[in-house]
This record gives C-alpha cells, sequence and structure tokens, in this order.
C-alpha cells in the first residue's frame, strides 16, 4: 500500500489534481457512507490525492501551469504565478527518469527480501540464500565495481562471487551435463533479461508524470490564445476534466502492474479454487454432453 500511494501521487504529480481527489473522497465518505470495497477504494482515493498534492508541490504544478497563464490574461507581470519547485518533469526528464527505476529497484528488493523470509520460514534456507540472496550479492558486486570499491587487481570479487552463486543455484535441480549447462544458459538469460525489464518497466511513472503536465500546459495554453478570462474557464474545465479523468484511470492501471506483476511476481504464491461459476460439480459422476 505505502507502494501504491507513493506510484500514483509520483505519476499524477499536481496540487489541483491532488484537491480535487481529496475532496471527492472526503464527500463521498461523509455523504454516502460506502462500506465494503467501495468504502476502501474511496478511503485510497484520498491517500493517493494526498499523495499527489505532495508531488505537485515538489514540481510546482497547480492544474499544470493555469496560474501563469491566468496572470498573462489578466496582465499581472511575467513570473506572475509561478510556483516554487524542487524539479520539473519537462525540465528535469531524466533525474525523473533515473528516480524512478532506483525506486523499482529498491521496490524490486523488497519484494525478494519477503520471499527470503518467508523461505527461510518455511525451512527452506537453501532456496533462500542461491536464490534472493545471490542476487543479493551479484548487486552489491555490481554497486562496487561501478564505485571501483573492493577490486583486486582490477577483478571485480563480489560481482563474481554473485555470479557463481547465481549459476550455481539456478543449476542445483538439473543432471547431466547438458542439463546443467541449459540450466546455465537459462538462468543468465532470466536473471539479465528479467531484471532489466523489470527495472526498465518502472520509467512508466517518468512518461505518465510528464504526458500528465505536458497535456495540462497544452490545454492551459489553448486556452490563453485568446487572452479573454473567460473563454480560458470553459476550455480550462474541459481540458482539465478530460485530463484528469485520462489520468485517474491511467495511474491506476500502471501502478496496479508495478505491484501486480513486477512486485508480487518476487513472492506471491497464487491459492484457493479456480474461479469456474458455471462449471457444474459432482462429487459421485461426470456429466458428458
Amino acid at each position: 500500500a505505502p507502494f501504491f500511494i507513493l506510484f500514483y501521487g509520483m505519476m499524477m504529480a499536481d496540487m489541483g489534481y491532488g484537491l480535487v481527489m481529496m475532496l471527492a473522497s472526503l464527500i463521498v465518505l461523509k455523504k454516502k457512507k460506502p462500506g465494503g470495497t467501495m468504502g476502501h477504494l474511496f478511503g485510497l482515493l484520498g491517500l493517493c490525492g494526498v499523495s499527489t498534492f505532495l508531488f505537485g508541490a515538489l514540481t510546482g504544478g497547480f492544474f499544470g501551469d493555469a496560474l501563469v497563464k491566468i496572470g498573462g490574461i489578466l496582465g499581472k507581470p511575467e513570473g506572475w504565478g509561478e510556483l516554487p519547485s524542487l524539479f520539473t518533469p519537462l525540465n528535469d526528464t531524466v533525474y525523473v527518469l533515473v528516480g524512478s527505476m532506483a525506486l523499482g529497484l529498491i521496490h524490486l528488493n523488497t519484494g525478494l527480501a519477503i520471499s527470503f523470509i518467508k523461505k527461510i520460514k518455511h525451512g527452506q534456507i537453501a532456496d533462500a540464500i542461491w536464490e534472493e540472496g545471490s542476487l543479493w550479492v551479484t548487486l552489491a558486486g555490481i554497486i562496487l565495481y561501478v564505485l571501483k570499491i573492493g577490486n583486486v587487481s582490477g577483478v571485480p570479487v563480489v560481482l563474481i562471487i554473485g555470479a557463481v552463486m547465481i549459476f550455481y543455484g539456478g543449476s542445483r535441480g538439473s543432471k547431466g551435463i547438458f542439463g546443467k549447462l541449459g540450466s546455465l544458459f537459462g538462468t543468465l538469460y532470466n536473471t539479465a533479461t528479467g531484471w532489466f525489464g523489470d527495472i526498465l518497466s518502472y520509467t512508466r511513472i517518468m512518461a505518465l508524470m510528464l504526458a500528465g503536465s505536458v497535456i495540462a500546459t497544452v490545454f492551459n495554453t489553448i486556452g490563453a490564445i485568446a487572452n479573454s478570462f473567460w473563454l480560458f474557464i470553459p476550455i480550462f474545465i474541459i481540458g482539465h476534466g478530460l485530463n484528469f479523468a485520462l489520468n485517474l484511470l491511467g495511474c491506476y492501471v500502471h501502478d496496479l502492474r508495478l505491484q501486480c506483476l513486477e512486485y508480487f511476481g518476487k513472492f506471491y504464491e497464487d491459492g484457493g479454487r479456480p474461479f469456474d461459476p458455471l462449471t457444474v460439480k459432482t462429487k459421485y459422476y461426470n456429466v458428458a454432453e
């Protein structure tokens, strides 16, 4: 839940949209008092609104650059309405991209830590060491190699140890030379491409933050073309209504993908019974058509 709320706020990242989400959540929870999952959904909407507002404050976004455009229409001096910002998705795209992947690395390693603890609790100590443990040693080796720390005569010792652990762990259950070679190749391919693809998947955080900011700015620019406040208002309402609706759903779906595929894929185990409500369930005989 903390990761979901954090990522959602990063993707939306606008104080105006965050205020709308918080107000909508409060109004529905107070007036309608929904129960069950609907109540949880609107509670989550409010928390995501808080996160969206905070990241909007960091990026200086309030319905995009609406205040700046309004200031221009009203004849205010240049720079009026510009909010302070720590970074902006338009000017600091590379930093946002790197930050998104760094958060993804933290997210994935949290999933690995959960998997490691579950295996230890179930007595699968060897699996925990040769699977999650080997990945952590390899990751530490990569970081040390980049920082040029711990190398012996230019050889990245920790990285080599991690690679050996991964190869051994991947081939433990294989028999025969060809079986072990196949396992080694599969382990190398799956580890490299899997982690590379998973971390790249978090770039969607930057993409949605950038897209939402650009679309908001475009609608504000269109509204300000006529230099009339009364023409600006309807374009502002329609444009931001569309952008808000698009981001409300888009951020939810993409955030769910990061949780259910990248994160849960590291430790989640399914269970229960298959959902087949139209299947004829009989105890002593089979029905054939």
